[in-house]
């Protein structure tokens, strides 16, 4: 018989995934009804939004402070609803082009307050279906103080435009907040599984392309830039306001490069075209970035070069769309690729269309994308880049079935509820 220093001591660790709602420690903190605390978290994640954009007003009203302070806090109001996609009022003139760096900035602030605010709810009344009850509260929460804000700021013809863009921005930004018990709500299938990523992907070398665009078009056009700035002549605190300004408008810049890129080109005005293959711009707006306009011509066989952008685009989504598909069909890797390319089409001309507007009247009508040349332009070399993608991983080698486990092991994840328990057993 084994003496005691003899036994071998074998240990078993279960890991906890998660606990139990009701296994849960009780903290003490109070807890509120879903009801209110939804409502007051969009409305809260809205007039956070709304302070921010008044601080930075403020801080060029005290460079200018013979501008009554109602006038400087309506003028906030106008530039708040501008990142709504609401428009602003400015000296009798109403520009809609929508910051969209703003609007960003916007849903990350919804994001963020309305997801502390849910803390203060019993977890109860989050689960299963109730979620969408707690977003769509915080929607109508972040809707309402929009319309709010739209008539306090004399904008009573655009409230409805206000409402629809509080909706939008209050329901991503409580979405995102809640986007984890959303996701449980239902399992996507499996042939969908990794589409997401893949237009992820896409869409972020669609970006860098647009970014490269744009620094080009910075670094050829500086001593436009300088110009015209010079022409402005802002002090220290008006410099650094126009170079805020000009970057809550960045991804509005990205989108008309990345235009570019895919040949459809972009307007800076009625009659105006600015394209690899043409460039036809007359006057400007006295904004230091439109210096970056190249000049009027042709275009160079360094411009034509970009044309090939959106297969580029449709080739990384699809590549990655393909994945390591062990087992899978030619027509299957072919129909996931290229529904990934269409899938980064899509949202790049959805964001396109919303970075268009004007900045004032006569001239400075329809800057932006221009419409019909991006439909065509960009859904077919993203598609056709996807699929051409796919193919040459598929005859590459990616058809290969996977390899078995060499131990003939299979291992799944548990989704079940388990505790870290330490088991010692004595032999």
């Amino acid at each position: 018989m084994p003496i005691r220093s003899e036994r071998r001591r074998s240990r078993v660790r279960l890991t906890v995934a998660e606990l139990s709602a009701d296994r849960r420690p009780a903290s003490g903190a109070p807890e509120f009804p879903l009801l209110p605390v939804a409502l007051l978290g969009g409305a809260a994640s809205a007039l956070a939004g709304w302070l921010l954009v008044a601080g930075l007003v403020m801080v060029g009203w005290f460079t200018a402070m013979a501008m009554p302070v109602p006038v400087a806090l309506g003028f906030a109001g106008q530039f708040w609803l501008a990142g709504h996609g609401a428009g602003a009022a400015i000296g009798g003139t109403l520009v809609t082009l929508t910051p969209l760096g703003l609007s960003a900035l916007f849903v990350l602030l919804a994001r963020t307050v309305t997801g502390l605010a849910l803390r203060a709810t019993a977890g109860e009344s989050l689960a299963g279906r109730d979620v969408l009850k707690a977003w769509a509260l915080a929607t109508i929460g972040y809707a309402v103080v929009a319309a709010l804000i739209a008539l306090a700021s004399g904008a009573g013809p655009r409230v409805s435009w206000a409402l629809l863009g509080g909706a939008v921005i209050g329901g991503l930004g409580a979405a995102w907040a809640l986007s984890g018990r959303l996701a449980a709500l239902g399992a996507s299938h499996a042939a969908l599984r990794g589409l997401g990523r893949a237009v992820l992907a896409g869409l972020a070398t669609m970006t860098a392309i647009a970014a490269v665009v744009l620094v080009i078009g910075l670094l050829l056009g500086g001593q436009r830039i300088s110009a015209i700035d010079e022409s402005l002549a802002p002090d220290a605190v008006g410099s650094w306001l126009l170079v805020v300004l000009q970057l809550l408008y960045l991804p509005n810049l990205l989108a008309w490069t990345g235009s570019w890129a895919l040949g459809a080109g972009f307007s800076v005005g009625t009659g105006s075209l600015v394209s690899p293959m043409l460039t036809t711009a007359g006057m400007l707006p006295a904004i230091p970035v439109f210096g970056a306009v190249p000049e009027a011509g042709a275009g160079g066989l360094w411009s034509y070069a970009w044309l090939a952008s959106g297969v580029v685009v449709g080739a990384v989504a699809g590549w990655v769309a393909s994945g390591p598909a062990a087992r899978r069909s030619l027509t299957v890797w072919l129909v996931r690729a290229a529904g990934a390319g269409l899938g980064v089409a899509v949202v790049v001309v959805a964001v396109a269309m919303l970075s268009r507007g004007d900045l004032g009247a006569e001239r400075l009508v329809g800057l932006g994308p221009i419409p019909l040349s991006l439909f065509l332009l960009a859904p077919v070399p993203m598609l056709l880049g996807g699929a051409a993608s796919a193919l040459i991983r598929w005859l590459t080698g990616g058809r290969r079935p996977a390899t078995s486990d060499p131990a003939g092991e299979v291992t799944e994840p548990l989704d079940l509820p388990t505790e870290q328990i330490d088991v010692g057993a004595s032999h």
